[in-house]
């Protein structure tokens, strides 16, 4: 039986796992790649039970419900392939870091592991900072005050901010790995080792076995979209605003949450989720029809299109 398998999860989106290892590695991050692997079973839940004893690591709760998914994110050379973004590792840290209790205090799978970033260097610096604005948006009470909001809500926001971040605002560093790789192999971990080959094209080496990875585009590919929708008539209307999405960045359904004002015929969008250009073509809107963008903040299921 081979100790490396991989195994194709859309377009430029790739699962490759050593089991013997323990690692598991979503190769490509696109938009929506979390959809993508839910959609394919890598991504599912499963209950872990907890002792009753106590300890720094006990859990109140007898029994949790949890995810499985991947604990290492193989990055695009590329930041953009076909028109679309190739790194938005932000949702699939989340995953890792929430949904499978990597960073949850007492949780079972805290276990002072982090989730690895593997690619060059300038791109695992660039997704570090990236993540770490996504995941707390402005960091100190003076760049909310300078943004114009009063001292009392900027305070009020910055307690809120410490609360969710478990009382301390931290570097990418200190919740993530990162395992930058050139032309010489590097070990991931247990044993596994990454080299590139050539641009978006790496190989996996673990004892006797290699696999290689291309997350080149082909000819014929785009990124894909995990969900159908329905083609809709948008009425044009002095004002009107229509809902063209009620889900989020987890709903492997629905786009997610976005809406498309109609005002005196001009188009405007609020956010821009993940494959927007598929959401405009169900409702016969075309890009280049959007006059402006109203953007409520940076996570990815907002603004990845």
């Amino acid at each position: 039986m081979s100790k490396i398998s991989k195994t194709k999860i859309s377009a430029g989106v790739f699962w490759l796992e050593v089991p013997e290892a323990e690692l598991f590695v979503l190769c490509g991050c696109p938009a929506d790649s979390v959809k993508h692997l839910m959609k394919a079973g890598k991504i599912h839940d499963y209950e872990i039970e907890t002792d009753s004893g106590s300890g720094p690591n006990h859990h109140s709760h007898g029994t949790i419900t949890n995810e499985t998914g991947p604990n290492a994110i193989l990055l695009s050379d590329l930041s953009v392939q076909k028109g679309d973004f190739a790194n938005l590792a932000e949702f699939p840290v989340l995953q890792m870091l929430y949904r499978q209790g990597m960073l949850l205090p007492n949780h079972p799978n805290n276990t002072g592991a982090k989730p690895l970033l593997i690619g060059q260097e300038n791109v695992v610096n660039a997704q570090m900072n990236y993540i770490y604005r996504g995941n707390y948006g402005l960091t100190s009470l003076e760049d909310i005050l300078a943004s114009g909001m009063p001292r009392e809500q900027a305070e009020e926001m910055m307690r809120i901010k410490l609360f969710f971040a478990f009382g301390e605002i931290r570097p990418s560093s200190d919740l993530l790995h990162s395992v930058i790789v050139d032309h010489q192999p590097v070990e991931v971990l247990n044993g596994v080792k990454v080299v590139r080959k050539k641009v978006n094209c790496y190989e996996f080496i673990y004892k006797d076995e290699s696999v290689e990875v291309d997350l080149n585009l082909a000819k014929n590919e785009t990124y894909e979209t995990p969900y159908q929708l329905e083609n809709h008539y948008f009425k044009r209307e002095y004002f009107s605003v229509v809902h063209t999405g009620e889900g989020d960045g987890w709903d492997i359904d629905r786009p997610c949450m976005a809406s498309v004002i109609c005002f005196q015929g001009k188009i405007f969008l609020i956010d821009v989720g993940p494959n927007i250009a598929h959401t405009l073509n169900a409702i016969g809107v075309d890009v280049n029809e959007v006059e402006g963008i109203f953007h409520t903040h940076a996570h990815d299921d907002h603004f990845a299109g």
